[in-house]
């Protein structure tokens, strides 16, 4: 996390002066059971296209622990377009789209990342009921056979719903509450609720921090990320602030449950 730091703040200072451009760094850890974890450190590079379309990459150095396996290295490179427009109406309501195409630059052998090409939607849509409150709503798939993230169910449709407030000019509360929906397993289909802050340090540079707990099926125990950076959206089309959906970005392209570890060691 120091590295990315450091590598985020010469990347701010040496482009202070464009804002078409933004970075984040994030660490992010779930706890999926009492032998199994992930850990995660990743980052986001966006890049303000048009007004309207923004492109983003998010490479990130995982690893996976498994009673006495363990699992690490780099894992996949989601790549981004995203779409957005805010209709000047009542409520500020607006509309967002993006597909990502994630390159396997991960060691599918070792279990990082799918070892396919593989593509997928993202699309939202949000409201502003009143002056400091924000809700939206976003969901996501693959359109291949392998998923968005290390935490979705196969062939499912994670929603997320979101709703923010602005406590202060600089602080701003989130909650959220999504699942994955469809999936090969319906039963055991996760259900879950993150609630984080977000700080706004100097100008664009925020700091934010998300938990997220498990309700109900494969969804993780719990989840901690903690993201420092200028970009606003990362790999989402429409929520910037979800908890839920900071802990599903840190591992997009990380692991593949079926990969195989060394014992006590990285592979």
């Amino acid at each position: 996390m120091v590295v990315l730091i450091a590598c985020l703040s010469l990347f701010s200072a040496a482009l202070a002066q464009d804002r078409r451009w933004a970075a984040n760094a994030t660490i992010g850890t779930v706890h999926l059971s009492d032998t199994t974890s992930l850990d995660a450190m990743g980052a986001v590079l966006e890049f303000r296209a048009l007004q309207w379309l923004t492109l983003g990459a998010a490479p990130t150095l995982v690893r996976r622990t498994a009673g006495a396996q363990t699992t690490s290295g780099f894992g996949d490179l989601p790549l981004t377009a995203a779409a957005s427009k805010q209709l000047g109406t009542a409520w500020g309501p607006e509309l967002a789209a993006a597909v990502t195409l994630t390159v396997p630059t991960g060691n599918a052998a070792c279990g990082l990342g799918s070892g396919v090409s593989s593509v997928g939607v993202d699309a939202g849509a949000g409201i502003s009921p009143a002056e400091r409150v924000h809700v939206s709503m976003d969901a996501s798939r693959s359109l291949s056979a392998v998923t968005l993230s290390s935490l979705d169910a196969p062939q499912s449709t994670w929603l997320d719903l979101d709703a923010d407030v602005d406590v202060t000019g600089r602080l701003t509360a989130s909650a959220s509450l999504g699942g994955d929906f469809g999936g090969v397993d319906t039963a055991a289909a996760a259900r879950e609720v993150g609630a984080g802050a977000r700080y706004s340090l100097s100008g664009p540079l925020a700091l934010s921090v998300d938990v997220t707990h498990r309700l109900s099926g494969a969804a993780p125990t719990w989840g901690l990320a903690v993201t420092l950076g200028t970009a606003t959206s990362g790999l989402s089309a429409l929520d910037p602030s979800s908890p839920l959906w900071h802990q599903r970005q840190v591992f997009v392209g990380g692991v593949n449950s079926r990969g195989r570890g060394k014992a006590g060691t990285g592979c």
